[in-house]
């Protein structure tokens, strides 16, 4: 399979027909036809289901689609390390984080780091700690933060010296908004969403209680992964959702968050993969990054 068909299929993919992705690309549609044919009889799969106008993916082109993407970004990203032979710094800090107003300690690191080299930039990718870190096996950013629990024990880290405060985020003329906090016997009577996080528990609610309030006791209305989407269903006033304080989307009059009781405080890892040669770009801001973090955990550094 050559890097050249990937880029074909995936022009065909985001077309959603042969004739436009052929134009895209400037060779013929014939042509770009017999590619993706050769393509699929290599693979032994379908990869479009053809009709007279449009090109729509099957489940295993959608597959196809995803990875492809992952190694182009890949093959970029190399070229682009080995061909770097500038005096000035330039290249990509990639990052991915979940939610959490920790990342501060990164974007303030990146700033330094920019205003000191201005052609160093900058992706930021956000998402649940699942997808996040399926991004760093990949190799797709070179940093993730994670809001523990997590279990880095397969990577290198820094622990944040700032924490969240776990509590429920709710509409702010739900009774329980005026609580100075959430006690087990209050949370089984409160509508939840829970996090969709299934690399690790996002919260045991069973230790947390002392045994008063297992997760079945608890009146789950559905899940979610980030929690901007996640409020706009707050605000309708038919749930609330487990969530951390000082979160810039929830600081809103019509939402409020209340601490659980007992207190639940959760730190932040920085993570990337052991034995991987950072570029001198992520070497930079890595040390920046501990420069900010005095006296914190870290591990293999």
């Amino acid at each position: 399979m050559e890097l050249r068909t990937l880029h074909y299929f995936l022009a065909v993919a985001r077309e959603g027909n042969m004739t436009g992705a052929a134009n895209m690309l400037h060779i013929t549609q014939p042509t770009l036809s017999r590619q993706m044919a050769d393509l699929e009889k290599e693979l032994g799969k379908q990869l479009f289901i053809r009709t007279n106008r449009n090109t729509h993916l099957t489940e295993e082109g959608i597959h196809l689609r995803q990875r492809a993407e992952e190694i182009l970004s890949l093959v970029r990203q190399t070229e682009a390390e080995i061909n770097n032979d500038q005096l000035e710094l330039t290249g990509c800090i990639r990052i991915g984080a979940g939610e959490t107003p920790v990342i501060h300690f990164l974007t303030d690191a990146f700033a330094r780091l920019h205003s000191q080299h201005p052609g160093v930039t900058c992706e930021l990718f956000t998402g649940n700690a699942d997808t996040v870190e399926e991004r760093l096996v990949h190799g797709l950013i070179d940093f993730a933060l994670f809001i523990e629990p997590f279990n880095p024990e397969k990577y290198e880290y820094l622990r944040l010296p700032e924490t969240n405060t776990v509590g429920i985020i709710t509409r702010s003329d739900n009774p329980w908004a005026k609580l100075p906090a959430i006690t087990p016997d209050i949370l089984k009577d409160i509508p939840l969403l829970t996090s969709s996080r299934t690399a690790t528990a996002a919260f045991d609610v069973r230790t947390w209680s002392g045994g008063q309030v297992t997760t079945e006791d608890l009146q789950i209305v559905g899940r979610f992964d980030l929690i901007a989407n996640a409020a706009q269903l707050i605000r309708t006033g038919i749930t609330s959702a487990f969530g951390i304080n000082e979160l810039f989307q929830l600081q809103t009059p019509d939402l409020a968050f209340v601490p659980l009781k007992p207190a639940v405080s959760c730190s932040c890892l920085v993570v990337w993969k052991k034995y991987q040669l950072l570029t001198k770009p992520c070497e930079v801001f890595l040390r920046l990054l501990k420069e900010s973090c005095p006296h914190t955990d870290t591990e293999n550094t």
